[in-house]
């Protein structure tokens, strides 16, 4: 729980004490035997209503301090629920603010399961049925683009071992190398962003492996990737000379730096890819978009074996790929769109028509 102190959460060594030490109890229990509320959820659950809470906690200290006084029964009122939806309503999505109220609810149901929190569940109901619905229509990008993109922002970056590295060069290196690896190992953000060197990111043998546990991936799946070859030279550089330049903090063993020297956030993970996709391709790129971009690659590629982005993408079920993810025949169909328009220009140019 360690970390840069968010300006819109409340840290937790800054929560009320009733509310650590409730929290503590819930999430410390190792009792096998015990079959509390926290017991029965994983710890991506636990990690979520955290979040939740702290968020709720952040905005009350904002508004109404006055209110971490109270018990967390008393403090949590539909009255306070209400405002701090049409708080979130400034910055989020219909949607992400009834996954915010959804967090909350988890996490009062957690710390006070004898409580009724009727209401509340109601609430984040009708919360998620006001929300848009349908697909939410992604930029279409291959995996070959943001390839392209991470070695160009690598070779810009003019990175010498015998010269100092700029602390803006060294950014704009560990973003190239960010950009181009996870194109090629499409993993989820959250566990792009908490990469740990020993830990996932594992050398054997003078080879470069990401290995993640199924305790610590959404689909409880094992994951293992070999660094690209692609990449492979570019990722010893960032090893040996970017990370080293911008780490300060003794001990830290997080792959993703920041220019602060400690480990880069799992939110500043986002404003990597959109900055620079959005200057260099003209479209925002999220980090989402990767995993779409590999699964659209492969259905180009080798459309009858769309299966193999499953196990990339380590989706549990085939039909996940297929429904959210392909989307080769959009492309197909743009481009005979494009050669439809180049065969009528050059119809045109014969006749002198610009």
């Amino acid at each position: 729980m360690s970390g840069p102190i968010p300006k819109l959460h409340l840290p937790f060594a800054k929560w009320p004490e009733i509310d650590r030490r409730m929290w503590n109890a819930v999430t410390e229990n190792d009792d096998p035997f015990d079959d509390g509320p926290g017991a029965r959820l994983a710890k991506r659950t636990l990690h979520k209503y955290w979040m939740g809470w702290r968020r709720l906690l952040g905005f009350l200290t904002i508004i109404e301090p006055d209110a971490l006084k109270q018990k967390p029964f008393e403090r949590l009122t539909r009255e306070r629920v209400r405002r701090f939806v049409e708080h979130l309503r400034e910055t989020n999505t219909a949607h992400s603010v009834a996954i915010q109220i959804d967090s909350v609810y988890g996490a009062a149901r957690t710390l006070m399961p004898d409580k009724d929190w009727s209401w509340l569940l109601n609430i984040k109901t009708r919360l998620y049925a006001a929300a848009p619905r349908g697909n939410r229509a992604r930029p279409v990008i291959t995996s070959m683009q943001l390839v392209d993109l991470g070695i160009a922002l690598m070779a810009e970056s003019k990175i010498s071992p015998d010269k100092p590295i700029p602390m803006a060069n060294a950014i704009c290196y560990r973003d190239g190398l960010m950009i181009a690896l996870l194109a090629q190992v499409p993993l989820r953000p959250k566990n792009a962003a908490a990469l740990e060197i020993g830990r996932d990111v594992i050398n054997e043998d003078d080879n470069w492996s990401i290995v993640i546990p199924p305790e610590d991936t959404k689909t409880r799946t094992y994951l293992d990737f070999e660094i690209p070859e692609s990449v492979r030279a570019e990722f010893a550089i960032y090893l040996t000379l970017i990370r080293p330049r911008m780490l300060r903090r003794r001990g830290c063993n997080a792959l993703w730096v920041s220019p602060k020297g400690g480990p880069l956030s799992y939110s500043a993970v986002w404003p990597v890819f959109a900055r620079h996709t959005a200057q260099r391709l003209g479209i925002r790129i999220t980090p989402h978009d990767v995993r779409d971009a590999a699964a659209t690659t492969w259905a180009i590629a080798a459309p009858d074996r769309v299966g193999i982005s499953r196990d990339l993408l380590a989706h549990a079920d085939l039909r996940t790929t297929e429904k959210h993810y392909n989307r080769a025949r959009g492309i197909e169909a743009s481009r005979a769109h494009g050669r439809a328009i180049a065969e009528l220009r050059r119809r045109f140019r014969r006749f002198g028509i610009s």
